[in-house]
């Protein structure tokens, strides 16, 4: 169902540590082995969605388009990337968000950053670290 014999193996997984971590799921009314397999078929599908979504944002991204013309560079990891900061700006403050986007997109400096929101330099280092550690335990997770 998933093409490849690695991510059937890490589903699997997944959703036997699922099992472990929460013997309630298995009430009984089925065998273990069909709460299993319903599971784990359950989990494929929402991957090939996923997949899918990702295709097609990936296609979007590239607007369609031949290699050699604007946005064809577009990766499948670069559009996981966009996704993931879409889902955090959902959560970050504001103040956050433009702090991150002044200092890594803008490349201003956090002194600059520091006078643009008026707060101290040590503020907003401290926001970029968290913002940045932030980022690294989404990005974690998604290659889990």
């Amino acid at each position: 169902m998933l093409g490849s014999r690695d991510e059937a193996e890490d589903v699997l997984q997944e959703v036997f540590l699922a099992m472990v971590a929460s013997p309630g799921l298995h009430r009984g009314e089925a065998s273990a082995f069909t709460l299993l397999y319903q599971m784990v078929t359950h989990k494929a599908l929402d991957r090939c969605r996923s997949r899918a979504r990702r295709q097609g944002w990936l296609e979007r991204m590239r607007g369609g388009s031949e290699s050699g013309t604007p946005g064809s560079h577009v990766s499948i990891e670069s559009v996981e990337a966009a996704r993931d900061l879409q889902r955090m700006a959902r959560s970050e403050a504001p103040r956050v968000l433009t702090a991150a986007l002044l200092h890594f997109v803008d490349g201003h400096t956090q002194g600059e950053v520091a006078e643009v929101l008026g707060v101290s330099r040590r503020t907003v280092v401290r926001m970029l670290g968290q913002f940045a550690g932030r980022a690294r335990a989404c990005s974690t997770q998604r290659h889990q």
